[in-house]
């Protein structure tokens, strides 16, 4: 399963920190929801569960965008 994971790019690590930065941030009401909705995905994969996690990280302020803020349009 690993020979099919992609290369880094080379911003890849930046947003990584990016994120990382931005859950130490979040508020631990807000992690807590996130770190539930993550269970239930793993729990039970499904559509539902997906969207309640993407739901989840976005009212955190979690964005799931891959663009840097700085590259934004």
């Amino acid at each position: 399963m690993v020979s099919e994971l992609p290369e880094p790019l080379p911003g890849d690590a930046a947003r990584l920190d990016q994120l990382a930065a931005q859950w130490r941030d979040t508020p631990p009401s807000a992690r807590l929801e996130v770190e539930q909705a993550a269970a239930a995905l793993r729990a039970n994969p499904s559509p539902e569960t997906g969207a309640a996690l993407m739901d989840a990280l976005r009212r955190a302020g979690i964005s799931g965008d891959a663009t840097p803020p700085d590259q934004a349009p």
